[in-house]
């Protein structure tokens, strides 16, 4: 059965979606501010002796505030709410977008980086699930790829950012980009009094007026039948209610539980996954391998201005077609496909990082950018994607919340590691990622369901829970039918 609602996307929901992710650009931009500032001269003198292994603290102590940000936000996303939550990761953002811009010690920019990572922790759970609650199923795939999009803005803008102030003189070539992560901070802060709650989350704490009010908002048309919203509120609630009836979830029951089990292992799986592709050591130390390949000056900031620009490119085509492509099929290919990229980089770095050739030098830089296209085309929205869709409503915040901190920690250690990786093996170090690349493929296709264009509820089904609601189109029938009143009477209670 297809109707509007099934092509399109409405103007408020992408308002909606795209606010959100405004709170998304604070994980790009520290991100990608932290790799050329600590490349620029002025910085480095400031800081100085800044070794190898303060670079690599200052780099991941971010990872570790992250760690306790995700699970704030695992109980806080319950608690409080998806969009109460998001309102406090923005408060403490630019509390730490103060510290580091003011720091006048490597404790206070450490310190400010813990207190970031905090903040960005909290929002890197929360937004990917309120962005999958508030999603029609159809188009669940563009709406909660927001996320990962806008971090790779965030990313490219600090990336320019940082290439502008190498031309300043001074600390202000390396304040200004600390000081600006608290632009989408500010943001958030003013414009989250107009973003309405999950309404997920209001029909599992019985709001039910206030829930279907805002599916109304968000999946209505002008002058459509609104049969298909009325269905969609019944699927949800029934399904909510069943599961409160059988159960009330706890952390324990992530473990307990068989089907829980399952999905918390594949979502584990991914953020591992996308970690072991490699991306942010690249990310991170971008400007370490154009050293390696004889880049200096304004050239480093300019390259990691470019590269910037090529994911978010890249994930705009991810995000049209990810809701037809699948993301099973998506994520297997594009492991494959980085593994070979990744070989041919470790074999031009290999064989011409030290050398005069030039054309070569441009092919490795060249499979760099390439391999930064070809993470942004599968895993960079897909892994957020994924996490909340395949969790049950009782279990998606603290699920998501694990399977997020194995991504922290994986992160943190490759951000530890990885100068001294570079420093002691060289090229040969990449040898990693194209191993992980294929096993990580290998897993996907064996193991991973695909859940592309089914609601949330019908999600369940593939991990063999109890739905006691059919898909969308069949309870439509019963709603056209007048088999189903309760989402009368909740109107009539208005």
């Amino acid at each position: 059965m297809t109707t509007a609602s099934n092509s399109t996307v409405n103007g408020y929901t992408w308002a909606c979606g795209l606010f959100a992710a405004v709170g998304s650009l604070l994980y790009g931009i520290d991100s990608g501010i932290v790799s050329t500032v600590i490349s620029q001269p002025q910085f480095v003198n400031f800081f100085a002796p800044f070794t190898p292994s303060i670079k690599g603290a200052v780099v991941s102590t971010f990872g570790a505030g992250t760690v306790f940000g995700v699970f704030f936000a695992g109980w806080s996303a319950d608690y409080l709410g998806r969009k109460k939550t998001i309102a406090i990761g923005a408060v403490i953002a630019l509390i730490a977008g103060i510290l580091q811009a003011a720091s006048t010690h490597i404790g206070m920019l450490i310190a400010g980086r813990i207190v970031g990572g905090f903040a960005v922790g909290i929002m890197n759970m929360t937004i990917p699930i309120y962005n999958s609650e508030i999603a029609p199923p159809h188009k669940r795939g563009l709406i909660a790829g927001l996320h990962a999009q806008f971090v790779g803005v965030g990313f490219a803008v600090a990336n320019w950012v940082g290439f502008g102030c190498s031309y300043a003189s001074g600390s202000f070539q390396w304040r200004f980009p600390l000081a600006f992560q608290c632009v989408p901070a500010l943001i958030v802060l003013i414009g989250i009094f107009w973003l309405p709650y999950s309404p997920r989350w209001l029909l599992e704490q019985e709001r039910d007026e206030e829930a279907l009010a805002i599916i109304k908002r968000l999946h209505g048309h002008k002058g459509e039948d609104d049969t298909l919203i009325r269905a969609e509120f019944y699927q949800i609630r029934e399904q909510l209610r069943f599961e409160k009836a059988q159960y009330v979830a706890g952390w324990s029951d992530l473990f307990t539980r068989r089907s829980n089990r399952k999905r918390l292992i594949l979502a584990v799986l991914v953020q591992a996954f996308t970690q072991l592709s490699g991306i942010n050591v690249i990310n991170y130390y971008q400007t370490d391998l154009y050293k390696g390949l004889g880049m200096t000056g304004h050239t480093l900031t300019l390259l990691a201005g470019v590269y910037g620009l090529v994911g978010p490119l890249a994930n705009v085509v991810c995000l049209y077609y990810v809701d037809s492509w699948g993301r099973k099929k998506t994520l297997w290919i594009t492991g494959f496909i980085m593994a070979l990229d990744m070989a041919l980089v470790m074999g031009l770095s290999g064989g011409f990082g030290h050398s005069d050739n030039g054309v070569a030098k441009g092919f490795t830089i060249a499979f760099i950018f390439l391999f930064s296209m070809i993470y942004s085309l599968g895993y960079n929205s897909i892994h957020y994607i994924y996490v909340p869709e395949i969790m049950s409503m009782a279990i998606r915040a603290r699920g998501s919340s694990i399977a997020v901190v194995c991504n922290v920690i994986i992160n943190i250690i490759f951000n530890q590691i990885s100068p001294i990786a570079f420093a002691e093996v060289g090229y040969k170090y990449y040898s990693l990622f194209i191993c992980t690349n294929v096993v990580g493929a290998v897993t996907v296709f064996f193991l991973f369901p695909e859940t592309k264009g089914k609601s949330l509820e019908e999600i369940g089904q593939i991990f063999g829970d109890d739905v006691v609601v059919g898909d969308l189109d069949q309870v439509r029938e019963k709603v056209e039918a007048g088999d189903v009143e309760m989402v009368e009477q909740v109107e009539e209670r208005k």
